[in-house]
């Protein structure tokens, strides 16, 4: 059997993303399409504590998107500084498989190890400006995204919220601090069968049950605190879902310009993600990008973690303008 090879660079900074956690976190069978890059960010995060690479992220946009992803696997952190106890409180539901769970909690950890880049003074100006260059780069695709709520989902959260009266009794609804994960499922359960389709909470076939679910945990809770009397009327119902989906319904092409322009304005050019969508569009909005923001040449390189640890392990550079995947 071969020995690990060791990256030889010791001055090496990248910027990785959520995404790269996620993968580092969850048990990869040799099978699975993701094998190679959760073996390649295994070999990564071990010279990473060894001190042969340093990974450095931002801290509010990288917490950011794990909330959102775990909101989408039905997990409803509320306050991060709990966030490890609200994972557990998700557990005792009992629905969700164990080895999500450990992957949940993984990703927690692991985040705590990365070096934060420091927190901007003007960090509210800059989201702005985040925001602006997004809505720039990344105009309204033509078809919705896969992890986009759709106007079925929206028909369907209304449906849930329009009778909670049947499932919420006074007490329970003025308990702001629980999520009744039991309670809400079976709220989402019944509204699904009603419509004939399978309330499956877990695999491939429950991704699209599981972000309802976390959506309509957000809806709950924000109903609870915004209507202290049951049933919502219509208007209110409409107001909620709105609020909820613009706030924890972005897509991982909405947030992945957020983190190049952390890139940028800290002159890291290296950033490692395993969001295919974010480094095929960095491609093509580069140029954008240089031309917004005045630089004649932008010198960021977007790679998948096999294609970082080739380039860490070689020291070869790709060519000027070259994307690697």
């Amino acid at each position: 059997m071969r020995g690990e090879t060791l990256i030889q660079q010791t001055d090496s900074t990248v910027y990785v993303d959520h995404t790269i956690l996620l993968v580092l976190s969850r048990p990869v069978p040799p099978a699975d399409p993701d094998f190679e890059s959760w073996r390649a960010t295994n070999q990564l995060w071990k010279q990473f504590r060894g001190e042969k690479v340093k990974l450095v992220t931002s801290g509010k946009e990288t917490e950011t998107d794990i909330i959102l992803w775990l909101n989408k696997q039905g997990c409803c952190i509320t306050d991060t500084l709990r966030a490890m106890e609200a994972i557990r409180e998700f557990e005792t539901w009992g629905r969700e498989e164990r080895d999500r769970i450990q992957q949940y909690k993984q990703v927690l950890i692991h985040y705590e190890e990365l070096e934060l880049l420091p927190f901007s003074e003007t960090g509210s100006k800059e989201n702005a400006e985040n925001k602006e260059i997004a809505r720039l780069l990344n105009p309204v695709p033509d078809k919705p995204e896969v992890d986009q709520a759709t106007s079925a989902d929206v028909a369907l959260l209304r449906q849930c919220l329009a009778d909670l009266g049947s499932w919420y009794t006074e007490t329970r609804w003025r308990d702001l601090k629980r999520t009744e994960y039991e309670v809400n499922w079976e709220i989402l359960e019944s509204v699904l069968r009603k419509q004939d389709l399978e309330p499956i909470s877990t695999g491939s076939a429950g991704e699209r049950n599981r972000r309802l679910f976390g959506l309509l945990n957000r809806a709950i809770g924000l109903s609870k605190k915004s209507c202290g009397v049951l049933p919502m009327p219509d208007s209110h119902i409409d107001f909620v879902i709105h609020t909820v989906v613009e706030k924890y319904g972005h897509t991982q092409r909405d947030r992945g310009i957020h983190h190049v322009l952390h890139c940028v304005r800290h002159g890291i050019n290296l950033f490692s993600t395993t969001n295919r969508l974010l480094i095929d569009d960095f491609s093509r909005y580069k140029p954008l990008l240089e031309k917004h923001l005045s630089l004649s040449h932008l010198d960021l390189e977007l790679v998948n973690p096999l294609a970082l640890v080739q380039r860490l392990l070689t020291g070869i550079r790709p060519a000027s303008g070259q994307i690697i995947v």
